[in-house]
């Protein structure tokens, strides 16, 4: 029948191409070995008796002691003497040999890796794309041929690798059609194929679709328009039990990625998540980006691999495990954050579209709110928490109206970093000044007395002052909580003596002590103050 005699299918690595081959060739070649697979009889039909099918597989082939791709071929189509010469001489045979060898019965021509080939081939790499050429007009010249080749979207090899594909894209792209195994929704049907046998019952998924759909309709604008749409319950129901949120940032932004590969990383990473969601029981109606956990060292390794081993320590800091921020915040918070994980859930999603081979990362409000909310968590939590974690984390960015995490620390490790260069005895400078301008004039102030010859004794009304270490604690009464220790101590001294004799005015002298609480506070507050003022200044 008629159809596209050559024709290309283009994926990332791990996009589906060989398997798209393999299932080729034993339609073809193996048709009643399976036969009884799902959709399989729909090609029969298609299937000619006598038609042949012959495969060159780049990665395979020896470039220096095997056969050439037109020697391979032709050996496979028993005629291999007719191009003999050509073979050991590395010389394509040309349009015609090619045209000939083929023969009359229908033949099917399966290549993979050429690319690979061609890179390791680098000595006679002209002829390769020669070949490719020629083949691809003999095939287009016949009506009993069929040419099926692969080609990664992008070249693993370097700058030859480079060089190879952009020649062989320009070769094939001249008579081809070009397909893409895997693309679409495809991938939700391919996804939980792999991972589940069972997927229960109908009835079930379409419940779930249903929830989810009606809580999106009632966010309104709070989530993307596309998550309102009819179209996306039906998504919802064919990815299921995964939420096609989380297959989507993975496939189409960690896809971009040439090491990720695609499909296979997909299967490869959501394999870890189901594993580690069962073993940790955590029940959900769908598999979302917010319940990825991070903390699994199996999981992150997956992620940090592809960006680097510096973002293990921006996770460890802000994301997942013990002293990470965003649990902590969880635990602090209680209720719902602690219930639902909602921190450290906002902070995964975040993290997750936060990469991309592409320009377009980080995360919007609506995206974060179909990546963490479902039937029991209020929508209007999202936004409390993004506001503490913009107070809390040092990796989270805001840029513009998108979130995300970056291996530069922002402000809030900045200012962090800064306070730690703060001694408390500048913050105890700072306090005395501060006291010294606000105490008036209304009695005589003595800052921080050390001794009784510190206030003299006279009949004027005086307020002693004193420093930090003597102040009192805010829980035990302020009479004796202030005579405590050297307070005590001190407090007792000022009262009794003045110089080198006794106080003789007592009733005139005021002391002012310090709330322990009060003062820590106070220090901290002092310290991210000055902090966020020499940052200020640098700028």
């Amino acid at each position: 029948q008629a159809g596209d005699p050559v024709i290309q299918i283009q994926t990332p690595f791990g996009g589906g191409k060989t398997h798209a081959l393999l299932a080729l060739y034993h339609i073809v070649k193996n048709y009643d070995q399976v036969k009884h697979l799902p959709s399989v009889s729909d090609f029969q039909p298609l299937i000619p008796e006598n038609a042949r099918v012959v495969v060159f597989v780049g990665t395979h082939a020896d470039p220096l002691g095997g056969k050439t791709p037109w020697g391979e071929i032709a050996h496979q189509l028993g005629v291999y003497e007719k191009v003999r010469e050509h073979d050991e001489k590395r010389r394509s045979p040309g349009k015609e040999v090619l045209y000939e060898i083929l023969g009359e019965d229908p033949v099917l021509i399966l290549v993979d890796e050429l690319v690979e080939y061609a890179v390791k081939a680098r000595d006679f790499a002209e002829q390769v794309s020669a070949f490719s050429q020629e083949l691809t007009e003999a095939v287009k010249s016949k009506n009993n041929a069929c040419l099926v080749s692969t080609l990664p979207s992008s070249a693993p090899y370097g700058e030859v690798g480079e060089r190879a594909l952009n020649e062989l894209q320009r070769i094939y792209g001249r008579v081809e059609a070009v397909h893409t195994p895997v693309e679409g929704v495809e991938i939700y049907e391919v996804v939980r194929k792999r991972l589940f046998e069972d997927l229960g019952d109908e009835k079930t998924r379409k419940e779930v679709a249903q929830s989810y759909f009606e809580l999106y309709q009632k966010l309104g604008p709070e989530v993307p328009s596309e998550a309102r749409e009819i179209e996306y319950r039906d998504r919802i129901e064919r990815a299921y039990p995964f939420h096609p949120e989380l297959i989507d940032v993975l496939y189409e932004r960690w896809g971009s990625y040439p090491t990720f590969q695609r499909t296979r990383g997909v299967l490869r990473l959501l394999a870890e998540v189901v594993a580690d969601l069962y073993k940790r029981q955590i029940p959900s109606p769908l598999i979302q980006s917010s319940l990825v956990n991070l903390e699994n060292q199996a999981i992150r390794r997956e992620f940090v691999k592809h960006i680097g081993n510096e973002y293990d320590s921006v996770i460890a800091a802000d994301i997942a495990g013990k002293n990470a921020k965003a649990p902590k915040i969880d635990r602090e918070m209680g209720s719902e954050y602690e219930k639902y994980g909602i921190a450290t859930g906002i902070a995964t999603s975040v993290f997750l579209y936060s990469f991309s081979g592409a320009e377009k990362t980080g995360a919007t409000l609506p995206r974060i709110r179909v990546a963490l909310l479902r039937e029991g968590i209020p929508h209007t939590i999202v936004g409390d928490a993004i506001g503490k974690l913009e107070e809390e984390l040092w990796y989270f960015h805001s840029e513009g109206k998108q979130y995300a995490f970056r291996n530069q620390p922002n402000l809030n490790r900045v200012i962090m970093d800064r306070e730690e260069t703060i001694s408390e005895e500048i913050i105890r400078e700072k306090v005395k000044e501060s006291i010294q301008r606000y105490a008036g004039n209304a009695l005589e102030v003595y800052l921080w007395p050390e001794s009784a010859s510190d206030i003299p004794d006279n009949k004027n009304l005086k307020l002693a002052i004193l420093a930090p270490e003597f102040s009192y604690d805010s829980d035990l009464p302020a009479a004796t909580a202030a005579r405590e220790g050297e307070g005590k101590k001190l407090v007792s001294e000022l009262f009794e003596k003045a110089g080198t004799g006794f106080r003789v005015y007592k009733n005139t002298l005021f002391i002012l002590a310090m709330d322990n609480v009060q003062y820590s506070t106070l220090s901290r507050s002092l310290k991210r103050f000055l902090a966020i003022s020499e940052v200020q200044n640098d700028r």
